[in-house]
C-alpha cells in the first residue's frame, strides 16, 4: 500500500484515491473533499466492505503555508451500526497520556499516536482478513 504524504493537497488526494482504490474487501467507497479557499481543505468518506462493516473518516488541513492536519476522525463500525473502534484527536478524555489522541474500543477509551489514515486501514484489513 502507499504511503501518503503531506506534500500539497492535490497530492495528498491523488494519494488518498489510490490508497482507497487498492484496499481489498470493498463493496462501495465515497470520498467528499472540500476545498475551503485556498487555505483549508476537508475530506469525509466512507468505505463499505463485503461483510457490511462501514469505516467512516474526515480529516481536515489548513493548505498555507504547508499541509497540515489539523483535526481526524476514523470511525469503523460493524454491519449493525455498532462501534468496532474509532480514532480521534478531538480535545476532549485530557486524563489520556496521548491527549488529544486517543482510540475508542467498545466502552473504553485508549492511549492513541497521532493516526494516519493509512495505518488505521491497515488495521481494518487485518480485521476483514481474519473473517475471510
Amino acid at each position: 500500500m502507499l504511503i501518503l504524504k503531506y506534500v500539497n493537497h492535490k497530492k495528498y488526494l491523488t494519494g488518498l484515491y489510490n490508497l482507497i482504490n487498492e484496499i481489498p474487501f470493498t463493496l462501495l467507497t465515497n470520498i467528499h473533499p472540500e476545498n475551503r479557499g485556498d487555505v483549508a481543505l476537508y475530506i469525509k468518506g466512507e468505505i463499505i466492505f463485503v461483510d457490511r462493516s462501514e469505516f467512516h473518516f474526515k480529516e481536515y488541513f489548513i493548505t498555507i503555508p504547508d499541509l497540515k492536519k489539523l483535526a481526524y476522525s476514523y470511525h469503523y463500525q460493524n454491519h449493525d451500526k455498532k462501534l468496532i473502534f474509532r480514532y480521534d484527536n478531538a480535545a476532549h478524555y485530557r486524563e489520556i497520556e496521548t491527549y488529544p489522541y486517543h482510540k475508542h474500543v467498545h466502552n473504553a477509551v485508549l492511549n492513541s499516536g497521532n493516526m494516519e489514515i493509512k495505518a488505521v486501514i491497515d488495521e481494518i484489513i487485518r480485521i476483514l482478513q481474519q473473517r475471510f
